[in-house]
């Protein structure tokens, strides 16, 4: 394969992976605002049995407490997308700039020729 077809070949990769990443991105943030809005219209159900400024405290610290959590576990799966589009992106352009003479050579063992013959 010559460096052109290489190059052609990581251009489709690149535009591959910032597809899928945007899509997962973009089904991620539908996801949280929906929990946004199911968190905010369950805790508002709960408001008006509220008679006390204890209960409301316990209700304010509930609130903040899922609100938080909701957050964190938004933002790993965030990272964790990022950090696959980064390691997709990282092989793709080693594939496209190593050298054929760099290229890891495959190993035919006894097995393999066993299992081609078969």
């Amino acid at each position: 394969m010559n460096m052109m077809e290489k190059q052609t070949e990581l251009g489709k990769s690149l535009y591959t992976i910032n597809t899928s990443t945007l899509s997962e991105m973009a089904e991620l943030s539908r996801k949280n605002i929906e929990q946004y809005f199911e968190v905010n219209r369950s805790f508002g159900e709960k408001l008006p049995e509220v008679r006390e400024l204890g209960s409301f405290m316990s209700l304010q610290r509930e609130y903040g407490e899922t609100m938080w959590n909701q957050a964190r576990e938004a933002m790993e799966a965030q990272s964790s997308i990022i950090q696959n589009a980064f390691s997709e992106t990282r092989e793709a352009v080693q594939t496209a700039f190593r050298g054929e003479e760099s290229a890891p050579k495959k190993v035919v063992t006894k097995a393999t020729r066993a299992t081609k013959a078969a």
